[in-house]
């Protein structure tokens, strides 16, 4: 599995897909991705842990953009890779995975970058409310 693979698995599904073993190198690389987008936001841990995704917090907004962008989620331009979160899809997540994905080719946009990735993971969200959690 690559580290892009991994993120992929990582941004939807949460430990109840623990099917999915870690090597410690991506474990490593996720910790840096999730520790260098809390410093770019302006976040600390508390804040993070304590974040309910029904509710629209700035900060918690550009965390997402920065994970959506450096997974390669995300474009520079604002527009999602859904063909390359496809091509990336780790097998055996890969139609639980697309099958959210699906639901949510067709968000607003927002404001700013921050917004479209809050909608899109929103979105994710109410997709696949019991396998989605946020790196």
């Amino acid at each position: 599995m690559t580290k892009l693979e991994f993120l992929l698995v990582l941004a939807l599904f949460s430990s109840s897909y623990a099917k999915v073993t870690l090597p410690p190198e991506l474990q490593e690389y996720v910790d840096d991705l999730h520790k260098l987008c809390l410093d770019r936001s302006g976040l600390t841990e508390d804040h993070h842990s304590a974040y309910d995704i029904k509710h629209k917090d700035q900060h918690m907004m550009c965390y997402m953009k920065c994970l959506m962008l450096e997974s390669k989620w995300m474009k520079p331009d604002g527009t999602i890779d859904y063909d390359f979160i496809e091509a990336q899809a780790y097998p055996e997540v890969k139609d639980l995975l697309m099958a959210a994905i699906n639901k949510c080719r067709q968000i607003d946009a927002g404001a700013d970058l921050c917004e479209k990735s809050y909608n899109f993971n929103y979105c994710l969200h109410l997709a696949d409310p019991e396998n989605w959690f946020l790196v």
